[in-house]
């Protein structure tokens, strides 16, 4: 089967009888063998990467919170120090959109190792 894939990847078939080379020129599209054809990937929104991010903040920051105090209280089993986990707490709590990197998970702050 012969199919028209359009600028932007959006793809299309026609009516039987029509003839599928013209209706491709007319759209400026280019007529592809649909077995050959590669749905493309699909990119998120940038409202649904925030949400994600969002999402992963408010998921770290009570962590954070927590290993400060259990360091404090003596927990040994917790990597890094409290004033550690307090920065990386600070770093979270500016994660947002009014941050220049957000909402580049690439970017995010890293908890301490």
């Amino acid at each position: 089967m012969k199919v028209i894939l359009l600028d932007g990847g959006a793809v299309g078939v026609v009516a039987e009888g029509v003839d599928i080379e013209l209706e491709a020129e007319r759209l400026g599209g280019v007529v592809i063998d649909a077995a050959d054809y590669v749905e493309p990937p699909y990119v998120p929104t940038l409202q649904e990467l925030s949400g994600i991010e969002k999402s992963w903040r408010d998921t770290e920051m009570p962590i954070a919170q927590h290993n400060v105090t259990a360091i404090e209280y003596g927990e040994g089993d917790i990597p890094g120090t409290a004033q550690q986990w307090q920065k990386y707490w600070l770093a979270l709590r500016k994660w947002t959109a009014d941050n220049p990197d957000f909402p580049d998970s690439s970017k995010r702050p890293v908890a301490p190792t």
